[in-house]
């Protein structure tokens, strides 16, 4: 018979096979170990590191491609909300004179990425879609160029005019 005091000390002997408290689990491998990957997979490979591009000079052609073939890969709010965060820095940026961001805006662009990667690993599609847009790699590549910075925010911009000319979808 347990005591009162006694209640935490005595063996758990409820339903669960294995008779001690919190189940039979034992340890061992559960599948995502490192020598299986973080997906199970006993080939895993790390994802290749982003690399710094710069941003091309026919870059409104490029949207106008991208989006041409890939405006059903992600949804017009997403892409919107991928655009404000570049317009609240651009909206900063044109109101300044000087050749590089400010220390403010260099610390946005970092947020951005960290959100853009976020987005990513949420949605496959966003995935494929940031990835053929190169959107990590050219803004992993602005440095602290204000007019790179300002094309790659144009780049956005004629990203979301062209997925609504194109017929992207709403939700």
């Amino acid at each position: 018979m347990i005591q009162k005091n006694d209640r935490y000390s005595a063996p758990y002997q409820g339903g669960r096979q294995g008779g001690t408290r919190g189940g039979s689990y034992q340890g061992g491998q559960r599948g995502n170990g490192p020598q299986n990957g973080p997906r199970g997979g006993r080939d895993y490979a790390p994802p290749e590191p982003i690399k710094p591009l710069p941003m091309p000079a026919d870059y409104l052609e490029k949207a106008e491609e991208l989006m041409r073939e890939y405006y059903q890969l992600i949804t017009t709010s997403k892409l919107r909300r991928l655009f404000s965060l570049v317009m609240e820095v651009y909206n900063e940026e044109t109101l300044r004179k000087e050749e590089t961001l400010s220390a403010d805006s260099i610390a946005a662009l970092g947020l951005m990425r960290i959100r853009f990667a976020y987005e990513c690993g949420r949605d496959e599609k966003v995935k494929r879609f940031v990835e053929t847009a190169g959107l990590l790699s050219y803004l992993k590549g602005l440095g602290s160029s204000r007019t790179g910075f300002i094309d790659f925010a144009r780049y956005m911009e004629a990203l979301v005019a062209y997925h609504r000319f194109f017929g992207g979808r709403e939700n």
